[in-house]
């Protein structure tokens, strides 16, 4: 994820396809589409990587990302079974996906009592 000057962009390549992406509105729950706000991701993607403009778009989505000003990746004390919390990372959950899984398997290898932070 990288910042333009008209906001956030991520652009992932997949297998058949591309997710072009990229907002950062706090306490925006509207789960419709916006029109102008799609195509304004897609100018950021296209300022980016020229090679997506005229590519044709299969289909819109929106998605609510719970953030927080930090991430809580902790181990949690006081259950019966391990409990790794991992969770508030915003719009950055793919970019920090593998990060947050290391860390989840450091803790789970680490003693219960040296993992608190």
């Amino acid at each position: 994820m990288t910042t333009t000057p008209g906001g956030v962009c991520y652009i992932i390549p997949r297998r058949d396809d591309i997710i072009v992406g990229g907002t950062d509105a706090a306490h925006d729950t509207n789960l419709e589409v916006d029109a102008q706000t799609a195509s304004e991701m897609l100018a950021r993607a296209i300022s980016l990587v020229p090679q997506l403009a005229g590519r044709e778009v299969l289909e819109h989505k929106v998605g609510l990302r719970p953030a927080r000003e930090t991430i809580r990746l902790e181990r949690v004390s006081g259950q019966d079974m391990t409990v790794i919390a991992a969770y508030g990372h915003g719009g950055g959950g793919v970019t920090l996906s593998w990060g947050t899984a290391q860390r989840v398997v450091e803790l789970l290898d680490a003693p219960a009592q040296a993992t608190h932070q």
